[in-house]
C-alpha cells in the first residue's frame, strides 16, 4: 500500500469544495462626488435610514430637523453615520462594531444638536442655509467662476512678483517655493 492510497476521496471532496463567499464592506458615499441623478437616489435611500434612526431614538427635531435634507452639513454627518453604521454592523465586524457605533451616534447625536441650533429652521419653517457668495461661486463655477479666474490671477501675480523680487535683492514677504527650477 503507498503512502497515497486511501487519500484520493478526501483530495476530491477538497478540490470540489468552494470558499465561501465573504461579503466586501460597504464603501463609503462621497456626497460631493455625486451627479444630481445618484444624489438623488441616495437621498432616497438616506431618507429611509434617517427615519428608521430618529423614530428608533424618538429623536426631536432640536436633533434632527423635518427639513434636515435641504441643509448639505446634515445630509453629510447623516450620510457618514449610515456608512459607519452599515459599515459597523457589517457580518465581517468584530462583536465590539456595535460598541464603536453607539460612540460616534453619541458624539454624531451632540453635533446635530449643535447644526440644529446655529439654524433658523423650526419644526414647521424652513429657512436656507446662508452662503457665503465668493464660496458658492467657486462651488457652483468651479475653475471657471470668476472668484476662481480673479484669485488664480492674484496668485500668479504675487508669485511672479515674489521671484522677481528674490532675482533683485527685495523684500519676501511671502515664501514660496518655486518648484520649476532644478536643484
Amino acid at each position: 500500500m503507498s503512502d497515497n492510497e486511501g487519500f484520493e476521496d478526501l483530495e476530491m471532496e477538497i478540490d470540489q469544495t468552494e470558499e465561501p463567499a465573504v461579503a466586501e464592506l460597504p464603501a463609503p458615499v462621497d456626497w460631493l462626488g455625486l451627479s444630481i441623478h445618484e444624489w438623488g437616489e441616495e437621498i432616497g435611500r438616506l431618507r429611509l435610514w434617517v427615519g428608521q434612526i430618529v423614530t428608533e431614538w424618538a429623536l426631536p427635531s432640536s436633533v434632527v430637523l423635518p427639513c434636515w435634507e435641504q441643509h448639505g452639513a446634515m445630509v453629510q454627518l447623516l450620510g457618514s453615520l449610515r456608512d459607519a453604521y452599515d459599515t459597523l454592523y457589517h457580518e465581517m465586524q468584530p462583536g465590539t462594531g456595535a460598541v464603536d457605533w453607539q460612540r460616534y451616534w453619541s458624539w454624531a447625536r451632540a453635533e446635530l444638536s449643535s447644526m440644529t441650533g446655529s439654524q433658523r429652521c423650526t419644526a414647521s419653517e424652513h429657512h436656507a442655509d446662508r452662503l457665503q457668495e465668493w464660496a458658492r461661486s467657486i462651488a457652483e463655477g468651479g475653475e471657471s467662476s470668476e472668484v476662481t479666474m480673479a484669485e488664480d490671477a492674484r496668485v500668479d501675480l504675487a508669485v511672479r512678483n515674489h521671484i522677481e523680487k528674490g532675482r533683485t535683492g527685495g523684500p519676501l514677504n511671502v515664501v514660496f517655493v518655486d518648484f520649476t527650477k532644478e536643484r
